[in-house]
């Protein structure tokens, strides 16, 4: 969508909407045009042993220039957390979406 002239992607995550500037903070690049996937993780199982998984509760926004990836739900880097995505208010009535800038 466009919102007084500046790009913002809208996404919906376990029934609440979070909107972002479509800007990296990187290095410009359109960062709501890459893909959402599960943040890799892991789990620490004792005696050396790691199990590594991609997590379904913390998602990722990923800028498709540079692979900077951005926590869904704050829209804070994940390598480095001085770099943020700009949020929106998102407002939902019963029959529309809504968002704020």
């Amino acid at each position: 969508m466009n919102l007084n002239g500046t790009s913002v992607g809208i996404y919906k995550f376990r029934e609440k909407y979070y909107a972002y500037a479509n800007q990296c903070p990187h290095q410009a690049g359109p960062a709501c045009e890459g893909i959402v996937i599960g943040n890799t993780e892991a789990e620490l199982l004792g005696e050396g042993r790691v199990r590594e998984f991609v997590s379904k509760e913390n998602m990722n926004i990923v800028c498709p220039w540079h692979g900077v990836e951005f926590d869904l739900t704050t829209g804070v880097c994940r390598a480095d957390p001085r770099y943020q995505l700009r949020s929106y208010e998102v407002v939902v009535n019963a029959y529309e979406v809504f968002v704020r800038g």
